[in-house]
């Protein structure tokens, strides 16, 4: 899960998007259509969408905060006993 981004295209604009400031609810890289999906939370007007074309891109960088989830959660000790 991307939690925040910045990109500069190839015209020398750089945009920042981070999840949770100004309703930015998701950010995503989808590569096989070549876009980068930034989508805004439910408004009275609907939902907003940025698509930047990768193509576009000249440099991008981001932070991917990964989920983990341990199978299991105990606490395991090295004990010797003789």
């Amino acid at each position: 899960m991307i939690e925040k981004i910045e990109i500069t295209t190839t015209s020398g604009d750089v945009h920042n998007f981070k999840k949770g400031e100004f309703s930015v609810e998701a950010i995503e890289i989808d590569e096989l259509r070549g876009l980068i999906e930034i989508s805004y939370g439910l408004t009275e007007g609907g939902k907003k969408y940025v698509l930047i074309p990768i193509q576009n891109v000249e440099k991008c960088e981001f932070l991917d905060k990964e989920i983990t989830t341990p199978n299991d959660t105990s606490i395991k000790t090295n004990v010797k006993t003789d």
